[in-house]
């Protein structure tokens, strides 16, 4: 995917739902809160906008909410952020106010499993209970905080790994109609951003462990295809977010193609 600030043309309908006759907003690929700079021109109706914004807010609020204000990262009020981070040393219970530029919150990550697809494990097949959560978080903070403190922060945070399936299943819709249209491909993933399905474990997953940092990059979107038979394609979206750190490699299974002339058209698309 391109470097900078990108837009992508619209496909005149709701990329969620198909609505047609209703006012359409933009859509960034990966959230506005997460740094995303790729957006799809009138994408979103309202109540599409809506479920979505939901669950990413869960994400960049809940699950990485003193993270992103230690780093400030961006963020559509930036008067309203706080400067001091109340928390709780790991020896006793004494809270304490810190510095946000002084924090050293760490980015919650879910480590993951191969989707469920992949390891064609029936459909209602959760794993996610499977999946462990890692702390990416800067060394130099975190040795500082101990030397001045003598203790560690307790981190606070919100276990939302539904949430965190579904914005990862969004990102890869969206990159994925960056180079097809959605008349090219059966969306599998539909029904999960819209919260019709609940065990996201099925496409989503880990793609490649103990990824190494790329320097100045904020995250990476790439796409491949996975021919399962003669007759079908899968459509894989590879996400990494903070792709500056030692975080995870992610894959989504977008949708599907089915028929050997539409497979062949598909790939020449992705390739």
């Amino acid at each position: 995917m391109s470097n900078g600030l990108t837009y992508i043309k619209s496909k005149d309908k709701c990329i969620y739902c198909g609505k047609l006759d209703t006012k359409l907003s933009d859509e960034h690929i990966v959230p506005e809160s997460l740094g995303g700079v790729h957006i799809i021109r009138k994408a979103s109706c309202p109540e599409c906008a809506t479920i979505t914004s939901r669950f990413e807010m869960n994400v960049a609020r809940g699950l990485w909410g003193d993270a992103r204000t230690a780093f400030n990262a961006p963020t559509k009020h930036p008067k309203e952020r706080k400067k001091i981070i109340s928390t709780h040393i790991s020896q006793g219970t004494k809270e304490i106010e810190v510095p946000a530029i002084e924090y050293p919150a760490g980015f919650i990550f879910y480590r993951m499993g191969i989707p469920g697809l992949l390891q064609k494990l029936p459909k209602d097949r959760d794993i996610s209970a499977s999946w462990t959560m890692d702390v990416i978080d800067d060394d130099k903070r975190r040795d500082d905080f101990f030397k001045k403190y003598s203790s560690y922060p307790v981190l606070k945070f919100k276990h939302v790994p539904q949430d965190f399936g579904r914005m990862l299943i969004k990102i890869g819709y969206g990159h994925i109609l960056t180079i097809l249209e959605p008349e090219d491909f059966n969306p599998l993933c539909l029904p999960y951003i819209l919260g019709k399905e609940q065990n996201v474990s099925y496409i989503v997953g880990e793609q490649t462990k103990n990824v190494a940092p790329i320097p100045s990059l904020g995250y990476s979107l790439t796409a491949k295809g996975f021919v399962i038979s003669e007759n079908r394609l899968l459509l894989i979206a590879i996400i990494r977010l903070y792709a500056n750190t030692h975080s995870p490699e992610y894959e989504v299974v977008v949708g599907d193609v089915l028929g050997f002339e539409n497979i062949t058209r598909i790939l020449k698309k992705i390739s």
